[in-house]
């Protein structure tokens, strides 16, 4: 994945997570019963989704003296900030100017005008400096709450990572969040049921870029509003105020599911609903959207479904794509390294084109698993066979190595794959001793345990190779093909005639040399010349054993 593209999605799954904060404002704190029990949540979310140090809630009201002052109600704190809310310091703060107590500071007079006050580190002095240091905070933005026309409190975010300035787009959600809870709090005020008030679900809706809708489900009847229009490319009212007019652009299948959805919603009396499905726009295209809202009962009867429809098409949209990264990153990691995953994923992950390339490839086998495992019931085999093949997946991860497939008691793995360095041949030596060292450590532990000990040939070989993805879409491998995959395999098998446990080519021995890492290659011994199974002439053969 490019770097722009990473971009990209970093920037749209924060946006979806501050509406999808908004949206559970809109949804929950609108309609609770008290609406300070969801605020801590709300907060949590915020600052979750805007990557925030701290996110606080501040009432402002009348002091023990009749002056406004501010208090912290509320906050959420990232982990290692300590919590403010219930810190006596931060209750009845002086909004006066430092230098005038009859009169408001600056932030203060802002905020009761409604403006949104942001700054960072640099910026400010006196007092505010001194609170930005003792909490760490290189950059703060609040956003006020605006009851009836007039200042109630602000959400505050610090942010003690960097000295951020906040976008014009992400401002206005903020704006949304506070306007919602404005409108919470003027409804307990009023002792009005919010969520039937249209004029309150209108502004959620506005607010989180949702179109609203009100369903008599007695007549039939529905009302969509404009937004809602606007979403799915109709003209204000061309919908009409039939809801099967509405129902009829919904994808069949999904339809199908919102009826026996509701219908299980209705029967347990359930408040609110909240469903995801396809719905053709004017023009024709799908459409992913979100219906959620409230259900008003009636002696346990459903009356209407009051609530909003969100455009989640772009959300969706992402989800599969990175769905689809993640399927891919997953496949790579059954082969490759960490680093080579990332690597690999950086550069669009595809290795479907076949090519040439010089690598080196090793063979590892247990010899004699046949006999031991005769011994044994097939669930000890394989808890046998997991435990010896990690330890050699563990050893080629460690050094760069692509595992290439497992071979029964066995495992093929590469190094040079699926991009060559300058150290392959180098270390596939590494890794192969270090299978060594594990087994001689492993076979220890099984001694100790009164277990009879496991001996282990492993082959090398370096040359050329034909490299890439086979397979279909339902099935895809990344393999490794050509004389020099025999060859290692051959080497490993001569093992067991020259009884030693690591055999390595003289091809292999010269690549060491030419990437100037002989250092690596000094328990090795010279075996001579031999002959290999399908081969032509001799090829000489370097050994080493396991236990020094």
């Amino acid at each position: 994945m490019r770097h722009s593209d990473q971009e990209v999605f970093v920037e749209l799954a924060r946006r979806n997570a501050m509406l999808d904060a908004v949206a559970y404002a809109s949804t929950q704190i609108v309609s609770a019963e008290n609406w300070r029990s969801e605020i801590p949540e709300l907060l949590r979310r915020l600052g979750l989704a805007t990557s925030m140090s701290r996110v606080t809630f501040f009432e402002v009201h009348k002091g023990p003296n009749g002056e406004l002052v501010q208090s912290c109600r509320f906050d959420w704190a990232e982990p290692g900030l300590p919590p403010i809310a219930n810190n006596s310091l931060y209750h009845n703060m002086p909004l006066a100017d430092e230098g005038n107590p009859h009169e408001l500071g600056d932030w203060s007079r802002r905020r009761q005008r409604g403006e949104v006050v942001q700054a960072t580190l640099r910026e400010v002095t006196g007092y505010t400096r001194q609170v930005f240091l003792e909490h760490g905070t290189l950059s703060f933005i609040s956003v006020p709450i605006m009851v009836s026309g007039k200042w109630w409190g602000f959400l505050g975010f610090d942010d003690c990572k960097t000295e951020r300035v906040w976008n014009t787009a992400e401002i206005d959600v903020l704006k949304v969040a506070a306007a919602l809870i404005a409108g919470a709090i003027q409804r307990e005020a009023s002792h009005e049921e919010l969520r039937l008030s249209e004029e309150r679900y209108a502004l959620a809706a506005r607010g989180a870029n949702d179109g609203l809708y009100d369903w008599n489900l007695a007549t039939g009847k529905a009302y969509l509003s404009p937004r809602l229009h606007e979403i799915l490319g109709f003209g204000e009212g061309e919908l009409g105020e039939d809801i099967s007019r509405f129902f009829a652009l919904f994808f069949p299948d999904d339809l199908k599911g919102l009826r026996v959805y509701l219908q299980d919603r209705y029967a347990k009396l359930e408040p609110r609903f909240l469903y995801e499905c396809r719905i053709q726009a004017s023009n024709g295209d799908l459409k992913w959207v979100a219906l959620r809202g409230l259900i008003v009962y009636k002696e346990g009867s459903p009356q209407r479904l009051v609530g909003a429809m969100r455009d989640i098409t772009e959300r969706v949209e992402f989800q599969q794509r990175l769905s689809e990264i993640e399927s891919k990153r997953a496949n790579l990691a059954r082969y490759f390294s960490p680093n080579i995953v990332n690597e690999l994923m950086q550069s669009g992950g595809r290795l479907d084109f076949a090519r040439t390339q010089i690598v080196t490839v090793l063979f590892v086998d247990i010899i004699g698993f046949t006999r031991v495992s005769a011994t044994l019931t097939s669930v000890s085999t394989m808890a046998l066979l997991r435990e010896y093949l990690a330890i050699f997946e563990e050893a080629v991860f460690a050094h760069g190595g692509t595992l290439d497939k497992f071979l029964g008691d066995g495992l093929m793995a590469t190094f040079g794959t699926p991009i060559t360095g300058p150290e392959d041949a180098t270390n596939a030596i590494r890794s192969a001793c270090l299978m060594g060292e594990k087994i001689v450590a492993w076979n220890g532990k099984r001694i100790a345990a009164g277990l009879e000990p496991l001996r282990i040939g492993i082959g090398l070989h370096h040359g050329e190779v034909v490299l890439g993805d086979i397979g279909g879409e339902r099935r895809m491998e990344f393999a490794v093909i050509g004389n020099t995959v025999n060859i290692a395999n051959r080497i490993e098998a001569m093992t067991r005639q020259l009884d030693i446990a690591i055999l390595a080519s003289q091809d292999v021995i010269d690549a060491v040399g030419r990437e100037n890492h002989s250092e690596v290659l000094q328990d090795f011994a010279d075996f001579g010349e031999h002959a290999l199974r399908g081969q032509k002439g001799l090829m000489r053969l370097w050994g080493r054993a396991v236990e020094k």
